[in-house]
């Protein structure tokens, strides 16, 4: 489902720099579940579960995560306004104590002078506690490993291809040729961002002969982060083109926002981590510079079509996050932002969320009891798949 993370526009500068410490191996673990998942020390003591997001410039924090932790105890009155994917804004603080980062046991440290500070719990779930953005492994090149989930840091591209990237208001935009079914094709700038688990199409493009008459197309609505609510359309796309790689009948969203970053008409979209991670991805921001290499996820379908529904943990209640219209599910009445109470009679706080979601099946039976406006109800369904497409 639409589990956009962190495309966040701030207006605001931070104040933001790194160093890499000269120890062997000059590598970072993440953890790779849609998003790239850090392990960071804060003040040489807190440990914090962040996400990396080339949408993002500097660090953000989580409001809670601050409360409980006692960080940020500077902060400016003044709110600061940030807009995102979605059709609304929201307010973040601003720490201005000078906090220090470590990533993998001080082989590479940050700091920060000024932080946002924002209720990211609330928004993403109970798990974030920090965005690192663009600026954090940018003074050195490197390497994602999305197989070996892992940033590695070299000065070698022996292998791998060049791309034309821009390099602009610390964003990373790449050239992509999307292919439509009708095989007509849009080609033009799209951003790259580490911090979406889907690749996805601006609004503005929605007129477009082949995307507005698909008939493949399938909608779907999601609850928002940052900018609120943010609903679009599945589309099956027969390629798109990365220089030289062409990646074959990829499912990619077009969104029908009418405001927000998704409704940006200066790029075409944005690349997310589900086409990327065909690659090993090399960044090298002192020289404008990316590289690609195909890895063993190439051309390779990993789009699960029956998950039409999509679950947010927050705090110890579970959320319906995201659904898709033409889905069991939706048909036998569930709808966003439904509290989850049990499923399959266990009550969701004795559920791993992570582990759960990640074994179902498709065509698995769920019996959902659920809470809407005071009143319990349970709705049972299967969750079928609700797009087919040929992939190679």
């Amino acid at each position: 489902m639409k589990n956009i993370f962190f495309r966040i526009v701030v207006l605001v500068g931070i104040l933001f720099s790194c160093s890499r410490k000269v120890t062997q191996p000059s590598t970072i673990p993440i953890r790779y579940d849609g998003h790239l998942n850090l392990d960071v020390k804060i003040q040489d003591k807190i440990i914090g579960h962040f996400v990396f997001d080339t949408g993002w410039s500097g660090i953000c924090l989580d409001s809670l995560f601050c409360k409980k932790n006692g960080l940020g105890n500077n902060i400016l009155d003044k709110e600061i306004k940030m807009s995102g994917i979605g059709n609304e804004t929201s307010t973040a603080k601003l720490i201005t104590d000078t906090l220090r980062y470590e990533f993998n046991s001080n082989n590479y440290r940050c700091h920060s002078t000024l932080t946002l500070m924002f209720n990211l719990k609330s928004a993403f779930g109970k798990k974030i506690d920090g965005i690192a953005g663009i600026q954090t492994f940018a003074q050195k090149p490197y390497m994602i490993d999305y197989v070996f989930q892992k940033i590695i840091f070299t000065d070698s591209v022996k292998g791998f291809e060049s791309v034309n990237a821009e390099f602009e208001d610390n964003k990373i935009y790449l050239p992509l040729t999307v292919t439509l079914k009708n095989k007509k094709k849009l080609h033009g700038k799209f951003l790259l961002d580490t911090g979406s688990d889907q690749s996805i199409l601006n609004s503005h493009l929605f007129n477009t002969d082949g995307i507005y008459n698909s008939t493949y197309k399938k909608k779907f609505f999601a609850k928002g982060g940052v900018g609120g609510d943010s609903n679009g359309y599945f589309l099956p796309v027969a390629e798109t083109s990365l220089g030289k790689y062409k990646l074959k009948n990829v499912i990619m969203t077009i969104s029908s926002d009418t405001l927000g970053t998704l409704s940006d008409s200066n790029y075409l979209g944005v690349i997310g981590n589900d086409l990327l991670d065909d690659f090993n991805i090399i960044f090298d921001h002192q020289k404008e510079k990316i590289w690609v290499k195909p890895n063993k996820n190439f051309n390779k379908n990993k789009k699960r079509l029956f998950r039409g529904i999509s679950f947010q943990a927050i705090g110890d209640k579970w959320i319906v996050a995201g659904i898709v219209e033409e889905t069991e599910a939706f048909r036998f009445g569930i709808r966003k932002n439904d509290q989850i109470l049990e499923i399959n009679n266990i009550p969701v706080e004795q559920i791993d969320r992570d582990k759960y979601v990640n074994n179902l099946k498709a065509n698995d039976v769920l019996n959902l009891k659920i809470k809407r406006d005071g009143v319990e109800k349970e709705i049972k369904f299967k969750l079928n798949v609700f797009l087919k497409c040929k992939f190679k």
